[in-house]
C-alpha cells in the first residue's frame, strides 16, 4: 500500500517512540525483533498496524505478520473480504484464519 502516512500521525508516534527510549527501534532492527500483529479491523489494532507501517518503512523493522481469526459466529463475509484487501495493501504477510460455528445446541 503507497500511502504516505500523514505528518501529525508521524509526530504521534515519533513522541511514543521517545517515551518508549530514542533507541527501541534501533535495538528491534538489530536483534531482528519480530512482530506479530492479531488485527480485528478495530481502532486499536488498526492504530497498530499503521504504526507497524510506519517502523517498517523509517526504521526498517523485520516484516510484521498479520493475523486475522473468524469465529464464524456471524456471517460478515462482505465485511473480511474487504478486510483483507485491506491489509494485503500493505505487504505484510497475512495469515486470515476462517472457523466454522457449530452451534451445540
Amino acid at each position: 500500500m503507497n500511502f504516505a502516512i500523514p505528518v501529525s500521525i508521524s509526530a504521534h508516534f515519533e513522541s511514543m517512540l521517545k517515551r518508549m527510549g530514542n533507541n527501541l527501534p534501533n535495538h528491534w532492527v538489530s536483534n531482528k525483533t519480530k512482530f506479530l500483529l492479531s488485527y480485528s479491523g478495530g481502532k486499536d489494532s488498526s492504530i497498530l498496524l499503521l504504526f507497524l507501517k510506519y517502523l517498517k518503512d523509517k526504521y526498517k523493522i523485520e516484516t510484521p505478520h498479520l493475523f486475522y481469526l473468524s469465529h464464524g459466529i456471524r456471517e460478515i463475509q462482505d465485511e473480511e473480504n474487504e478486510m483483507l484487501v485491506y491489509l494485503e495493501n500493505f505487504g505484510f504477510p497475512v495469515s486470515f484464519v476462517k472457523k466454522k460455528f457449530q452451534n451445540s445446541l
